[in-house]
């Protein structure tokens, strides 16, 4: 999709700000020299093979070679098989991944995280969550524009975008107003579902 927007030299600071902040806070975890940490993000392979890994575990499956062979990283460049195999073998090694065989044909082999990272990679993911949640909140409250602001609310606009928003805020009041006060932040009402009849 080409660029078919015109920024003013104000909002392309702004932006350019944003995202070096959105690189800063991918170091904010607890995680940052765990050998694991240190090893799937050490270069684009292996950064895009832990990224395959996270999204099959997320569906609840684990990655096959084929799986491993759609991978892109940096430019659109798919993993090559060498690369991959040689990766996979690395990361048994060193325990940051388990092998099985597949239950539907033994002579395939599946892989996933090992049991031994598994809670420091969940909570590295609920840390990145955080970040960026945090992230979000202090670009659009303090560093953004009105004309950014505007074109992020029409490039978000969509049922399930609201719906989701809809049920964090009223997470969120609800939580601000146990911490605060009831008098803490009076204008911050979730929308009511309305029931179908």
């Amino acid at each position: 999709m080409k660029n078919k927007r015109n920024w003013s030299n104000s909002e392309m600071r702004s932006l350019t700000r944003g995202e070096a902040m959105h690189n800063f806070s991918r170091g904010q975890h607890y995680f940052i020299k765990e050998d694991w940490y240190i090893w799937f993000h050490g270069n684009a392979s292996r950064y895009a093979i832990f990224q395959t890994f996270l999204w099959q575990y997320g569906n609840g499956e684990m990655v096959s070679y084929t799986d491993l062979t759609r991978t892109e990283k940096i430019g659109s460049q798919r993993l090559k098989i060498d690369s991959i195999k040689a990766t996979i073998r690395e990361g048994l090694n060193l325990g940051f991944i388990e092998a099985f065989k597949s239950e539907k044909d033994k002579r395939v082999t599946m892989y996933t995280f090992d049991q031994s990272i598994l809670q420091e990679v969940t909570d590295y993911c609920f840390m990145m969550r955080r970040n960026r949640m945090w992230e979000s909140a202090s670009f659009i409250s303090n560093h953004s524009t009105e004309t950014i602001n505007k074109e992020l609310a029409k490039a978000g606009m969509k049922k399930d975008w609201l719906h989701s928003i809809n049920a964090f805020i009223s997470k969120f009041a609800g939580t601000a107003r146990a911490q605060f006060g009831d008098e803490q932040l009076p204008n911050v009402v979730p929308i009511k579902n309305k029931k179908n009849n």
